[in-house]
């Protein structure tokens, strides 16, 4: 199978990026939408057993002893949550990973496909498929780099950007439903696919 593309279809570089791109996606949705970047205060209750008995039941060196256990236990808390506050919202390292390879794998397949041409349209497809086919694949590059790039720039602080984030996302999945309702319907996959 030629590298290039051309009148035999997709060459290998088109579809090794390609399938390259379902994985990391895949992989980074497993990810992204499984990681916990919520706050998890630590549960430590610092009143030391015996304190709630009142009433003149214990001496003043008792009474200084539970102090001094309630006060040490209020400060290791009071560190566990600044340690808990400084990890607050943070992803996974592997989040930002896979973000950078695919940010790095969606700029490669924009190079490739300016370096190579596209195969001619399935004979399956008309007007009205090719224009909505090429929309969606022209929405899914632009999403396959706005989605790491606006998560990376979230990790560097721009808290700004969490919309825009977030609304990649829902075009990717529109744009993502609406090509695979083309090449399911007109039987395309086999197209893409390694082995053909």
């Amino acid at each position: 199978m030629p590298l290039r593309n051309g009148q035999h279809g997709y060459g290998v570089v088109t579809r090794s990026l390609h399938w390259l791109t379902v994985l990391l996606v895949a992989a980074q949705f497993a990810v992204g939408y499984t990681m916990e970047t919520e706050r998890r205060d630590p549960r430590i209750d610092c009143d030391p057993p015996g304190e709630s008995r009142g009433g003149g039941d214990t001496s003043d060196a008792e009474e200084d002893r539970l102090d001094r256990i309630e006060e040490r236990c209020e400060e290791r808390r009071e560190r566990l949550e600044e340690a808990v506050d400084a990890q607050e919202d943070r992803p996974s390292p592997l989040h930002v990973v896979l973000g950078v390879l695919l940010l790095v794998v969606a700029l490669a397949r924009v190079t490739w496909r300016r370096l190579t041409p596209l195969p001619p349209w399935d004979p399956r497809l008309g007007p009205d498929g090719r224009r909505l086919l090429h929309a969606t694949e022209v929405t899914l590059l632009a999403t396959l780099v706005a989605m790491p790039l606006s998560g990376l720039l979230l990790v560097a602080g721009a808290d700004d950007l969490v919309a825009a984030h977030v609304a990649a996302h829902l075009v990717f999945f529109a744009a993502l439903a609406a090509h695979l309702g083309v090449v399911l319907a007109r039987g395309l996959l086999p197209r893409m696919l390694p082995l053909r």
